[in-house]
C-alpha cells in the first residue's frame, strides 16, 4: 500500500514563524489561472506515479497546510475524485486535511461539504492550526483571528462533527507569558485557560499537536521570539499538562489523542512505511530513495517535479539509522536493539544504563522506549547514541 501526501502552497497570508515553501495569494497576478495552472499539473504528476507504481491501494491521503477559500472546497473534492480513478480507495484508512481556521465561515463550509460529499470514508479527519490564545502572539504571527473569533469558530465547529470526523487541533508553545496582578507569571489569561479546559473535556477534540517554536535568531520576524528556549519549553509542559490531565494519551513527541484517534498517517512517517509527495517542495519515500520535489514554480508548470538534487538512495546503515530514530520518537518500543548496534556508539549499553537511572529511557530485553521525560529531551538522547544522523 502507498499514502499521498499532497502539499497545497496558497495562502492568505505567510506567517511570521512560517519557513515552508508557502505562496502568499497577493504575490501573485492573476491568482485565479496560476491556481488552475497548478492544478492541472498536480493531475500530471498524479498520472505519473500511476502509470509507475504497481501496488496503486491507498492506505492514506493527505493535503496539508493551505488556506482553504484560495483554493475552494470543490477544486479539492475534484483532487480527491481524480485520485479515486487513479489508485484504489478500497482500504483507505484516512482522509486528512489541515486547516488555517480563517475565514472562517469558509472553513466552515467547507467541513460541511467534505462531510456530505464523504460520509463512509472511515476516517475523515480535519486537524486545525489554531496555534495560540495569545491575541499579541496572533497579531505579531500575522495570524488573521483572534481568541475570541477562535472560541465563535470552535463553537460552531463542533456542530459540525460526524461519525466518521476526527478533529485534532494544533498549538505552538512560544515561551510567552503574561504577569499576574499578584505579580506571577502565567500562561494566558484565567478566563482562556478555563475555556482551553474545557474545551478539552467537551469530547469534541479527539487528538492534539502541541510544538515548541524554535528559537532561530536568523528567521525572518525576529519579535515573535517573546522568551527564551527555556521559556518555549515551560510553556510547551504546561499545555501538555492540561492535555494529559484531560485524558489525552501522547503517542509521539508532539502529538496527543485519545485511544484510538492518533493521526494514521503520521504514523506512516514514524513505521517508515512508503507515501509519496506531490505539489511544490513536497518529499517521498519509496523503493528506499527519499526525494524532494522542486520548489521552482516553473519547473513544477513544466512538470518536472522531482528535484535531482535532493534524491538520495539510502543504504542498510542509512535505513536502520532513519528507523531507530523515527521510531524513538513515538511510545511504540524498538523491538530489537541489537538489529541497530551496527549503528550505535560503541559505549551505547552505558549511555542507556546513565538513561534509565534518569528515568529517561525503559530497556526490557533488548527492547528500547523513551519515557515520558525521555521524550522532552529525544536530541540529546539521539545524538549522544547514534554514531551519526
Amino acid at each position: 500500500m502507498i499514502s499521498l501526501y499532497i502539499h497545497i502552497p496558497f495562502c492568505t497570508s505567510k506567517c511570521a514563524y512560517c519557513s515552508f515553501n508557502s505562496m502568499p495569494i497577493f504575490q501573485l497576478e492573476n491568482y485565479e489561472l496560476q491556481i488552475t495552472n497548478y492544478m492541472d499539473a498536480l493531475k500530471k504528476e498524479i498520472d505519473y506515479y500511476a502509470e509507475t507504481l504497481t501496488d496503486k491501494a491507498l492506505k492514506t491521503l493527505y493535503f496539508w497546510w493551505w488556506t482553504p477559500s484560495k483554493i475552494g472546497i470543490f477544486r479539492i473534492i475534484d483532487i480527491i475524485e481524480y485520485i479515486r480513478t487513479k489508485f484504489d480507495f478500497e482500504e483507505l484508512a484516512e482522509l486528512s486535511i489541515e486547516l488555517n481556521p480563517y475565514p472562517e465561515e469558509e472553513v466552515l463550509n467547507f467541513v460541511e461539504v467534505l462531510n456530505k460529499k464523504y460520509p463512509k470514508i472511515s476516517r475523515l479527519r480535519y486537524s486545525f492550526g489554531i496555534q495560540s490564545f495569545d491575541d499579541e502572539v496572533l497579531k505579531t504571527t500575522w495570524r488573521a483571528y483572534t481568541f475570541w473569533t477562535i472560541v465563535e469558530f470552535l463553537r460552531a465547529l463542533v456542530k459540525l462533527k460526524q461519525d466518521n470526523n476526527v478533529f485534532n487541533f494544533d498549538f505552538i508553545a512560544f515561551g510567552k507569558f503574561q504577569v499576574s496582578k499578584n505579580g506571577f507569571k502565567q500562561l494566558w489569561h484565567e478566563f482562556k485557560r478555563e475555556f482551553f479546559k474545557k474545551f478539552l473535556d467537551s469530547g469534541y477534540v479527539d487528538s492534539l499537536s502541541v510544538y515548541t517554536l524554535e528559537n532561530i535568531k536568523d528567521k525572518p520576524c525576529p519579535a515573535i521570539y517573546y522568551g527564551t528556549d527555556d521559556e518555549i519549553i515551560e510553556e510547551f509542559l504546561i499545555l501538555k499538562s492540561v492535555v494529559e490531565d484531560s485524558g489525552f494519551l501522547r503517542y509521539e513527541i508532539s502529538n496527543f489523542a485519545r485511544a484510538g484517534k492518533a493521526s494514521i498517517h503520521n504514523m506512516v512517517y514514524w513505521n517508515m512505511e512508503p507515501y509519496i509527495g506531490l505539489w511544490l517542495s513536497a518529499s517521498s519515500f519509496f523503493g528506499n530513495k527519499r526525494r524532494t520535489n522542486t520548489s521552482d514554480i516553473k519547473q513544477y508548470l513544466e512538470w518536472k517535479y522531482i528535484d535531482e538534487k535532493e534524491v538520495h538512495v539510502l543504504n542498510a546503515s542509512d535505513l536502520l539509522i532513519e528507523e531507530f530514530f523515527l521510531r524513538l520518537r513515538t511510545t511504540e518500543w524498538i523491538a530489537d536493539l541489537l538489529k541497530f548496534i551496527s549503528v550505535l556508539v560503541p559505549n551505547y549499553e552505558s549511555l542507556l544504563e546513565t538513561y534509565m537511572k534518569a528515568w529517561l529511557v525503559d530497556v526490557y530485553e533488548n527492547r528500547l522506549q523513551l519515557t515520558d521525560e525521555g521524550m522532552n529531551v529525544y536530541n540529546s538522547i539521539i545524538t549522544d547514541v547514534l554514531q551519526k544522523l
